[in-house]
This record gives C-alpha cells, sequence and structure tokens, in this order.
C-alpha cells in the first residue's frame, strides 16, 4: 500500500500532466495549414474533442481520495496520450508514408480510447460518490437527457424534411430523365421526317423532268414521219418509238413510286414526332388518373409503331405487329397493379 508522500507526489504528476494535456489547442493537432487537407489529422478532430473532454472531467475530481492504483493506472494511459499527441504535434509530412504514419497515429487513439476510458470510470465515479450534491448530479443528468431528447426530436424533424426533399428530388430527376427520353426519341422521328422529305422531293423533281421530257419526245415523235422504204423500216421506227416510250414511262413510274415512298415516310415520321411532342402534356394532364396515363401511353404507342394511312402508298401495310405490342403493355400495367 501506497503512503500518503507517494499519494501526494503523483497526484501532483497528475495535476501537472493534466495542465499540461488540457492547454494543447485542437489546430495544433489537425494541423490543417500545415500539412493541407490530404496529410491533416482533421478527420481525427472529434477523437480529440472526446478525449480531452474526457480527461478534463477528470481534472475536476479530488485526486486525493481516489486509491493509489486507480491513480496509477490512469497515469500511464496519460502518458501515452501525451505521447500520442507529441507526435502528432511533431508529425513531418517529409518522412517515408506520411499517410500510412498519420493513420498509424489516429489508429492508436481509437485503440486505446476504451483504455483510457477504463481507466478513467472509477475516478469519475470516485468523484461522483464524494459529492456531497448528488441531487445536482441527477438534475444534470435530466436535464442532459431532456435536451438530448429535443435535440433528437430536432433531428429527426429535419431528416424527415430532409428526406421529403430528397423524394421531391428524385421524382424531378425520374421526370427530367423521362423527357429528355421522349425528347431524344422525338428527335429521332424528326431527323427521319426531314430526310424522306427532302429524298421526297428530289423524287417529285425527277418526276417532273421525266414528264417533261416524256412530252418533248412525244411531241418531238409527232413531227417524226417514217420514209417509204418499205415495211420493214417501217416496223423498225415503231418498234423504237414504243422502246423509248416504255422506258421514259418505267422511269416515270419509278420516280412516282419513289416519290410516295418518301413522302408516306415523311408523313409518318412527322406524325409520331406530334404524338411524342403532345405526349407530356396529355400525361401530365391527367394528373393521379391511372387508367387515362394509360390509355395516352397505349394510343401513343399505337401512333409510334402502327403503319398509319397516308393516302400516299396503294396498300398500307398491316397493324397485327402494334396491336400485339399494345396487348403486351395492357397486359404487364394490369399485373403490376395486382
Amino acid at each position: 500500500m501506497a503512503t500518503i508522500e507517494q499519494q501526494k507526489q503523483l497526484v501532483e504528476q497528475l495535476k501537472n500532466k493534466l495542465q499540461q494535456f488540457l492547454t494543447i489547442p485542437i489546430d495544433q493537432l489537425t494541423r490543417e495549414p500545415q500539412l493541407g487537407q490530404q496529410l491533416s489529422f482533421k478527420s481525427a478532430e472529434g477523437l480529440f474533442v472526446i478525449i480531452i473532454e474526457l480527461f478534463k472531467r477528470v481534472n475536476t475530481v479530488e485526486l486525493l481520495d481516489v486509491p493509489y492504483n486507480i491513480l496509477n493506472g490512469f497515469n500511464g494511459q496519460l502518458d501515452h496520450a501525451i505521447s500520442v499527441f507529441d507526435q502528432i504535434k511533431s508529425f513531418n509530412p517529409a518522412t517515408n508514408n506520411p499517410v500510412n504514419q498519420r493513420n498509424s497515429l489516429i489508429a492508436q487513439l481509437e485503440n486505446q480510447y476504451e483504455s483510457y476510458y477504463s481507466t478513467a470510470i472509477p475516478i469519475l465515479t470516485t468523484g461522483l460518490l464524494n459529492s456531497n450534491d448528488l441531487s445536482l448530479e441527477r438534475t444534470k443528468l435530466n436535464d442532459a437527457l431532456a435536451e438530448l431528447e429535443k435535440e433528437k426530436e430536432k433531428t429527426r424533424k429535419e431528416s424527415e424534411k430532409y428526406l421529403t426533399e430528397i423524394k421531391d428530388v428524385l421524382d424531378k430527376a425520374r421526370q427530367a430523365a423521362v423527357e429528355v427520353g421522349v425528347a431524344q426519341h422525338n428527335m429521332i422521328f424528326k431527323e427521319e421526317a426531314s430526310e424522306h422529305k427532302k429524298l421526297s422531293e428530289n423524287w417529285l423533281k425527277w418526276t417532273i423532268w421525266v414528264l417533261v421530257a416524256i412530252t418533248l419526245v412525244g411531241i418531238g415523235l409527232l413531227f417524226i414521219k417514217p420514209s417509204d422504204e418499205g415495211t420493214h423500216f417501217l416496223i423498225h421506227f415503231t418498234i423504237t418509238k414504243i422502246v423509248i416510250l416504255t422506258v421514259m414511262f418505267y422511269a416515270l413510274a419509278i420516280c412516282t413510286r419513289n416519290y410516295k415512298a418518301h413522302k408516306h415516310n415523311s408523313i409518318l415520321n412527322k406524325h409520331r414526332q406530334n404524338a411524342l411532342n403532345t405526349f407530356e402534356t396529355f400525361s401530365k394532364a391527367a394528373g393521379t388518373d391511372t387508367q387515362t396515363k394509360n390509355a395516352v401511353l397505349l394510343e401513343a404507342t399505337h401512333t409510334i409503331f402502327s403503319n398509319q394511312q397516308t393516302g400516299y402508298l396503294n396498300q398500307d401495310g398491316e397493324s397485327d405487329s402494334p396491336n400485339r405490342i399494345i396487348e403486351i403493355i395492357k397486359n404487364s400495367t394490369s399485373k403490376g397493379q395486382e
């Protein structure tokens, strides 16, 4: 058992060490201005504060009332904390592997904190038991709990507020993604319509030129009369006229057919573009009416995938394929609602 003199010496040592330890500014530990964000100890600032607060509470206790062995164990942990803090204050980033050394120092404090706490608890308990006003401590504790509950409620409300804001942002992001997707498909049909329109105009010009050529050739052939060289020459002359006109009418048929095909595709893609342009307007106007939204979706799908009649083709394509797509969408929607 230690003597009273040994007890006093140990208490004096602890007070001096605590005084030295508790006067260390936090910025001398984080060292962000000197080391920068990459190598500073800013990430361990919370740990520094917790350790300093723990030793600060120990410093408020009358240490002479604490058994020697408990104080001696605490003295060893305090020496360890002072040693690590000194290494942090003198940390040199020019050494080999500075990041690993910095992380090692932080890890030492994290691993040793439980020991700091374990040796500090008996001292704090002794200080509490020797206090003549336990009711005051209980009142402080109750006040702290009440304050904690207030903070908890405040945090809960803020969390709900932030969660609502996040949901709104997500909804807007989804809506923006849908609108961007619609706009992208809208541009596809717009480009197709413009391309087919340009080609149809080219083929219309060719059709007009061929018609003009047929007219001119026909008029020219009217003034060309066969000579009186016999039946053989007459047959040859007639066949030549027929071949020329046949080739020219065949060219006219090709130009006309290509013009109609491109004109049909131009109108069809323009119709699809208009369907996508108005899709969002009708979908938003439906509000929360799911049936109306589904109806708008089905009609837009039918417009996009079906072969609409434009009057430029002699035979319109079958619409079985888009009808099958619509049935698939209906089935998927009904299963999703179930």
